[in-house]
């Protein structure tokens, strides 16, 4: 058999193999996730593996003593498989694609030399899987803490994989009269929410939830008490059996990867699409148990400072999670340990509830906005529950957009914001929507630029540029744009006094001018009072008529341009009132650009709109 060993190469098995009645034998092919056949086709994704098996054929055909390779299992490049080889389906799990074991006929059998186990010897073996037994284990945890990893061992009905695999005929009287009692190492995990009914529960409520994905992950969350519960179960079997179990308790899989193993590959038959360790597309599973916290109160007791103290903080969180429990344990000696907790644990009657959720990743859509109208707030204004101005930026430009995505709710932000009478021109401002949940994520650049135009139709007042889908270490970029960057300004303002030449001259040789500027009285109300240091990087001016000019900047980016012109009774210095030397006051204002190199352009750069004020 070639398998993945733990570096990630391929190497070969000579066990397990599949035998028929008439002497074909059938191996199982193990290779990584990525390199797996596809599910919807069953070829081989990646070459260099084809390549390999064809190098490397390990399905003998015995009638013709005609070796046969990658192609004939994996149809390549010929339309059927030949007769002897099992159909091979694709299980893309964390290891394994494996021969589709659950379909092969009851005439062939697994021999269980591949299995790597901690008791080697037959006798001991069966000996503890009586012992596990007899305190009610599954059979699935009798696995477990008989110490295989590998995972196609647990994809097999309960009875069926310690018959299968470890050749043992189990007591059916102890089947029989404990039916009524849960598994006392996975709290009915393995057996309950391992079957094909809860799979199609699952596949269910997935499929109500309309998402869209290509691929998916689950994420498992275990009681805390199977913590306990599972070193419990290893401090029985390592006084008993301490030769063999010395040293093994990390190598004992977990219940949540066990449970991975046993439904990756199923699921990814019911939707189509692979099983992956990471994914964008979460099936959370939190299972939950009633008695979970009560076997855990010994610990108040033996670890005060770390139970006790997070108890009685208000607020915290859980008094036992998986992180400390399994620290505490991890302190505990055997001895220690089993003073506190029987060894091996009672079973239960409770079983375990499960609820199920279904999430994607956020999907970031980052562009530029234009904004036209000077009776438009960038977001939706309310005081007090009552809506100031009908729409805003934020509706305006993310309304196509939610319809595309379909997510559950939305958060907008933009580097920097204008105010309502402001204009946004140029390039346009910055901004980022961060789509919560979204059911529908395939989209294209042309799908993405059809957006954009669809955008720019339903309103005039404003108008989207560079529409994108970015990825959420991007988003850090906007930010930096709303202190670091700088931003140009255009300004119609008026003075007491008609402007001069002399005037004129002394603002455009004034550069780098150092404001002090405390929170404007306008924003008082929900901004911190503060004194704020930004500077004015260069200015000019023209002369529009006996009292009126236009006022050119650039300035640090969270400059108060408003209040820079007009002083602001005084809490901005200096000011245009006090370099001019006589009153002025601000009548229309444009932000004409906003200095910062993000989102990547991907339209081409027009004509910047000409100041209108």
């Amino acid at each position: 058999m070639v398998g993945w060993d733990h570096h990630g190469g391929l190497k070969q098995y000579q066990e397990p193999e599949c035998t028929t009645d008439n002497g074909a034998i059938v191996a199982v092919y193990i290779a990584k996730p990525q390199i797996a056949c596809s599910a919807r086709t069953g070829f081989l994704d990646d070459e260099n593996t084809a390549r390999h098996f064809r190098k490397h054929p390990r399905v003998a055909d015995s009638s013709s003593s005609q070796e046969v390779g990658a192609q004939s299992i994996f149809q390549i490049s010929s339309p059927a498989p030949r007769e002897s080889a099992t159909r091979l389906t694709r299980c893309t799990e964390t290891e394994v694609l494996m021969a589709d074991i659950e379909n092969i006929p009851a005439n062939i059998s697994m021999t269980s030399d591949g299995l790597e186990l901690f008791v080697e010897n037959a006798e001991d073996r069966c000996q503890i899987i009586k012992d596990l037994r007899n305190i009610r284990c599954c059979p699935r945890c009798i696995m477990r803490f008989l110490g295989a990893r590998q995972p196609f061992v647990y994809r097999c009905s309960p009875w069926e994989l310690v018959e299968r695999h470890l050749q043992v005929d189990l007591d059916k009287d102890v089947e029989q009269n404990s039916d009524d009692k849960i598994c006392p190492g996975c709290l009915g995990i393995l057996e309950n929410f391992a079957s094909k009914e809860f799979y199609e529960k699952v596949h269910l409520k997935v499929i109500r939830e309309d998402f869209e994905c290509s691929d998916f992950q689950f994420s498992v969350m275990i009681p805390v008490n199977v913590i306990l519960r599972q070193h419990a179960l290893y401090v029985f079997l390592f006084n008993k059996y301490e030769a063999m179990y010395s040293g093994k308790e990390e190598k004992i899989p977990s219940v949540k990867d066990v449970w991975k193993w046993c439904v990756g590959p199923y699921f990814s038959q019911l939707l189509g699409v692979p099983f992956q360790s990471r994914s964008p597309f979460d099936i959370l599973l939190n299972f939950v148990h009633g008695s979970s916290d009560r076997e855990c109160s010994f610990l108040l007791n033996v670890f005060p400072n770390t139970f006790c103290k997070r108890k009685n903080r208000k607020f915290f969180g859980e008094t036992f999670t998986r992180a400390n429990v399994a620290k505490a344990v991890s302190d505990m000696n055997y001895s220690q340990f089993s003073e506190h907790f029987l060894c091996p644990p009672l079973t239960v009657n409770e079983p375990c509830t499960c609820d199920i959720t279904v999430t994607y990743d956020a999907v970031f859509v980052a562009g530029r906005y234009k904004k036209y109208s000077r009776h438009l707030s960038q977001t939706p204004w309310t005081v007090d529950g009552e809506t100031k101005l009908e729409g805003s930026v934020q509706e305006l430009l993310s309304q196509i957009v939610l319809q595309k995505f379909k997510p559950s709710d939305h958060k907008f932000s933009a580097s920097g914001r204008e105010d309502v009478d402001v204009r946004m021109l140029g390039l346009g401002r910055p901004f980022v929507i961060e789509l919560i949940n979204p059911h529908r994520v395939k989209f294209t650049q042309e799908d993405m630029t059809e957006i954009q135009k669809s955008t720019n139709v339903l309103t005039k007042d404003i108008a989207i540029r560079d529409l994108q889908i970015v990825t959420r270490s991007d988003v850090g970029n906007l930010k930096e744009g709303e202190i670091d960057k700088s931003k140009s300004y255009t300004a119609v303002c008026w003075c007491k006094r008609h402007l001069s030449e002399e005037d004129l001259e002394m603002i455009s040789s004034t550069k780098d001018l150092i404001l002090q500027q405390k929170t404007p009285i306008r924003v008082l109300h929900r901004r911190t009072l503060s004194t704020r240091e930004r500077v004015v990087y260069s200015m000019s001016a023209e002369v529009l008529g006996e009292h009126l000019f236009r006022l050119h900047l650039s300035t640090q980016a969270g400059t108060y341009v408003k209040e820079f012109v007009h002083g602001d009774f005084g809490r901005t210095h200096p000011s245009m009132r006090t370099l001019l030397k006589a009153d002025c006051d601000i009548l229309a204002l444009d932000v004409d650009a906003v200095e910062i190199d993000w989102p990547p352009a991907v339209d081409p750069v027009q004509e910047v709109e000409t100041t209108e004020s």
